[in-house]
Formats: C-alpha cells, sequence, structure tokens
C-alpha cells in the first residue's frame, strides 16, 4: 500500500509527506518509526501557482553559531532585499481614502515616540544596518521604514505571523526578510503563536493590523494589554524560533546601528541569551511591559504609567549602555539604550542631548 502511494502521488507532495513522516522509504534504512498524521489542505490552485513549502524544524540541540544551522537559517529562512520598486500604501494616501486610512498610524503615540528618538540619535549619520523584530506588514507602525526610505539603511525584518509576512514581501522592502519569531533560548525551538484577527470597519480600515500588533508567543505570559483584555479573537499558527545572532550571521552581519524589539513579552529571553561580544549593537528600541501586582493596578485604575523595570534596566547598563529615553506616558513603555562609546552615544554627547538620559 506505501509502495502504491509512493508511484502515485506527485513527488513535492511525497517530500511533503516524507517530512511529517506519514510515508517511508521502500528500504530498510528509510523506514522511520511511526509518526503523528498531519494533513495540510491546500487549494489545487495554490499548488499549482505557489506551490507548497514546507521547511523542516531546525535542530534544537544547535546553538546559535553552529555552522550547519546558519547555512540551514540562510538557505530556508531568508528572503533576501528587494531591487524592485517600492509597493506601499503611504504612497497612495493623496489619492486613496482606504490608503489615507493606513496612515493614521503615524498619529500612535508609541510610534510617534520611537521616530522621535531614532531620528534624534541618528541625526547626522550615514546609512546603517537595523533589525526590527515584529515588523507585521514591513510598514505598519515600522520603526525602521524611515531609516530605509530616507538614509538608505538596509537590515533584517523578522516576523512571525505568516498572514503578515506575505504582506511584508509585497512592500518591496530593502532588507532581508525572515518568517520566523526570535528565540527565546540559545538554541531553535517551535512555539506556538497566538494571532489575534479583529474585523476591518469603514470607520477603522486596519484594525485587524492594530490587533496583528498585539500577537505573541503562546509560553509568554507579559504582553498583550496589561488588564488582560482581549485585542481580538485569536488564531494559532505554529511558528520556528531563531537566535536572533543566528539570524544575523546568517546575514553575514556582526554589527547592527539599531535594533527595534517589539515582541509582545518574549524580549527578555531574547536579550538574556543574546551573545553581546559576539555581535554588538549601538543602540536598542525596546517594548517592554513591567508587570507587577502593583503597575497592573495602577493600569487598570486609570495610570498612565506602568512603572520601570529597574531589572531590565540592568540588564542594559551592565553590559555598558546608558538609557536614552523611557515613554512614561505610555501604559507599555518603550525603553531606549545607546551603547557607551559608539558613534550615536559620541554625537549626542557633542550636541548635548545625553543630558536628559539618565530620568527614569
Amino acid at each position: 500500500m506505501r509502495g502504491r502511494t509512493r508511484d502515485r502521488c506527485p513527488r513535492e507532495l511525497c517530500r511533503i509527506l516524507e517530512i511529517l513522516g506519514c510515508v517511508s522509504g521502500t528500504r530498510a534504512a528509510d523506514r522511520r518509526p511511526a509518526q503523528p498524521l498531519v494533513v495540510l489542505m491546500v487549494t489545487r490552485r495554490e499548488w499549482q501557482q505557489k506551490r507548497v513549502t514546507l521547511r523542516p524544524p531546525l535542530d534544537p540541540s544547535l546553538q546559535y553559531d553552529n555552522s550547519a544551522l546558519i547555512q540551514s537559517v540562510a538557505q530556508n529562512f531568508l528572503h533576501p532585499p528587494s531591487s524592485e520598486p517600492y509597493h506601499l500604501m503611504q504612497s497612495l494616501a493623496e489619492t486613496d481614502l482606504h490608503a489615507a486610512k493606513y496612515i493614521n498610524y503615524k498619529a500612535e503615540f508609541a510610534y510617534a515616540f520611537c521616530q522621535r528618538a531614532i531620528k534624534k540619535i541618528f541625526d547626522g549619520a550615514g546609512p546603517g544596518f537595523f533589525v526590527e523584530a515584529g515588523a507585521l506588514d514591513g510598514e505598519f507602525l515600522s520603526n525602521t521604514l524611515p531609516l530605509e526610505k530616507e538614509r538608505g539603511w538596509t537590515g533584517l525584518l523578522v516576523e512571525a505571523d505568516g498572514d503578515m509576512f506575505d504582506e511584508l514581501l509585497s512592500k518591496r522592502r530593502r532588507a532581508w526578510a525572515s518568517h520566523s519569531c526570535l528565540a527565546t533560548r540559545p538554541n531553535p525551538h517551535s512555539e506556538i503563536l497566538i494571532k489575534y484577527i479583529r474585523q476591518n470597519t469603514l470607520k477603522d480600515a486596519f484594525s485587524n493590523h492594530a490587533a496583528r500588533a498585539h500577537n505573541s508567543l503562546l509560553d509568554q505570559t507579559a504582553g498583550n494589554t496589561l488588564d488582560g483584555s482581549m485585542p481580538g479573537h485569536p488564531i494559532y499558527e505554529s511558528v520556528q524560533c531563531i537566535p536572533l545572532a543566528t539570524l544575523l550571521l546568517a546575514t553575514n552581519t556582526t554589527h547592527v546601528d539599531l535594533v527595534s524589539l517589539d515582541v509582545e513579552g518574549a524580549e527578555m529571553g531574547i536579550l538574556r541569551n543574546f551573545p553581546w561580544r559576539r555581535v554588538t549593537v549601538d543602540v536598542w528600541v525596546v517594548e517592554h511591559a513591567f508587570q507587577t501586582l502593583h503597575s497592573q493596578q495602577r493600569a487598570i485604575n486609570g495610570s498612565v504609567t506602568a512603572g520601570n523595570d529597574e531589572e531590565f534596566i540592568r540588564l542594559f547598563t551592565s553590559r555598558g549602555y546608558e538609557v536614552y529615553e523611557i515613554s512614561k506616558d505610555l501604559v507599555i513603555p518603550n525603553y531606549v539604550f545607546v551603547l557607551r562609546g559608539s558613534p550615536p552615544y559620541h554625537r549626542l554627547r557633542a550636541t548635548g542631548k545625553l543630558s536628559h538620559t539618565k530620568g527614569f
């Protein structure tokens, strides 16, 4: 029966079934123990036009700098920067009502705070390299798109949500792109992503994008909303998590000018397992919720300040960073850190823009 199945199924389908462990080889050496059956449903049109590509999971026993792991990530989890013209909603905003509503995200306070800080820090700087994790569609709430468009930067965009990642690729960003999540361990691992969906309305044409901004890993207790409310209807996706350093080494990058982390509670695991000496970073912009009973109660009672996490701050200051700014007027604050001795640090010192940074 298995032999007939192998003879009759398309080559691509047989490969998928073999990866899933549903079809064994004809030789004894090829046979493997029975595996749980996973059924992948696709339409004939999707099969013919897009082809279905299943990436085998990465070996969780490999450390972030293993050469085989780096090669596998480079081959299977990275899309190169696009050289085609941008395909952005903001370019249509003057003539298209749908696009005009889309760019309303620029008025969102957290986005405006991050853009103001990034502009000040990199004022006068030339092209650089960024990382943006939690990149969504590559445009909505993107902290790095202005650097790319206006200053000629490139970088790495990481998005775990498959739907958002498809949209990201359509934007034709000048950056590497990875459909993955950043690992919270020193090795790759698989997780379940909670994705929030919300019906778009005439009043808010992109409420679904706003809901997706709250996506989080199932095993994370922080993130989303401090009062426990749901940003939308939850659906689930299995995702491959890859150490940030592995992704960077796969792009031959060991120095990053800016890392933007908006990962809804996964940031502490990512940072604790980051090889700070192997890969250097000048500036970090990190959304981080300080989830104590005191801060949650203040948020529920109407306070806009959730409190600062001293342990989180020490994680950076103990590695040579200074606090540049904290968005104190947000329930979930954004922290901005600058590495002492880095080019941005010297520019800020020279212009007197570091004088206010220690008031946290």
